[in-house]
């Protein structure tokens, strides 16, 4: 089969995980048929899902030590509200 965009080139099918994928030596182009893009994002599901429990126990173990105010935020920097002209002078009379 040839390549859609450079029309006269012919595709090299490729084996990944067992699924033949069209791709373009040319412009490297992927090509899939008719329930490829399936296959594969479901070989994905299947590595993605032991991972995602990890990182999630992993992630509740590293934030639940750390201290957290009342509101549920971790305790931030308290910035000074700049002082305008008459605070200046209202302090120098002080």
């Amino acid at each position: 089969m040839n390549c859609p965009v450079c029309d006269n080139v012919r595709m090299r099918e490729v084996s990944k995980d067992n699924i033949m994928i069209d791709v373009c030596p040319s412009c490297k182009g992927v090509w899939l048929d008719r329930g490829e893009l399936e296959k594969l994002s479901q070989g994905i599901q299947e590595i993605r899902e032991p991972f995602n429990q990890f990182h999630e126990e992993y992630e509740r173990k590293q934030y639940t030590s750390h201290d957290q105010n009342k509101s549920g935020r971790y305790p931030d920097q308290k910035y000074k509200k700049k002082k305008n002209m008459m605070d200046v002078f209202g302090d120098l009379f002080d």
